[in-house]
């Protein structure tokens, strides 16, 4: 199974080299990092450092989690993606994510459906030694001005009984890239998450709240701090 993914990774890379854009439609190119701390009720609190590099069609994220308690096992989490437009700008998404026990891949498009409107698909086939679980997802966009949009996603993830989340997001945007994003992320079995983000010069802050934490009983609270920087023109 790991060795069929991979080679529809690559013959989605390879058929997809002439959808790339000109440079003129391609996103502005930016670098980032961030410290992201989770407070969990068990405390066993977790140190998250990432750092990521957007260049244009393709994005690289290398990340650490540093858990509080000895006994658990730290992660490294490195990610790739490639999302290449065609003309109408809609986008596809080849990514690939290390995470503890499985290898996570994502095959995904955003579909410009009118002037306003954008529509979301994603699979995230979860490859673990013995077993492959696929997330599956689906939304769409709303934007208004120039970066406002306002967001709903329905994901289904299998593991453990499966959960069913909705995902809500508003953001709210200038025109050189500042903004601020309020989510609400209601789900099946009694979970509920919500988060304010803000970006403001480059500067990243956040505060997120999750009860009944990834299939636990354990709730969070995570607190972002970090710096990002375009390294061409602002949108």
């Amino acid at each position: 199974m790991k060795r069929l993914i991979r080679n529809v990774v690559m013959i989605a890379l390879l058929a997809s080299v002439g959808l790339v854009p000109p440079a003129a439609a391609v996103p502005p190119a930016y670098v980032g990092g961030q410290f992201r701390y989770w407070v969990f009720t068990d405390h066993n609190d977790l140190r998250d450092v990432l750092a990521y590099w957007v260049p244009g069609p393709f994005h690289v994220t290398l990340e650490y989690w540093d858990f509080l308690d000895s006994d658990t096992e730290d992660q490294f989490r490195p990610e790739v993606g490639i999302h290449l437009r065609d003309r109408r700008q809609s986008v596809y998404t080849v990514q690939w994510r290390h995470e503890r026990d499985d290898e996570r891949f994502t095959f995904g498009t955003d579909q410009i459906l009118s002037s306003h409107v954008v529509g979301r698909l994603e699979a995230s086939p979860l490859v673990f030694p013995d077993s492959t679980l696929w997330v599956l997802d689906g939304g769409a966009d709303y934007y208004w001005g120039s970066w406002n949009f306002a967001s709903a996603t329905l994901v289904h993830d299998p593991r453990d009984g499966g959960l069913w989340s909705v995902p809500l997001r508003v953001r709210l945007a200038t025109e050189g890239g500042d903004w601020v994003q309020f989510s609400l992320v209601p789900a099946s079995q009694r979970s509920l998450g919500g988060a304010i983000d803000v970006r403001w010069r480059g500067v990243r802050l956040g505060v997120e709240r999750n009860n009944r934490y990834d299939f636990t009983s354990v709730d969070n609270v995570i607190f972002t701090i970090g710096y990002e920087k375009f390294l061409g023109p602002k949108p």
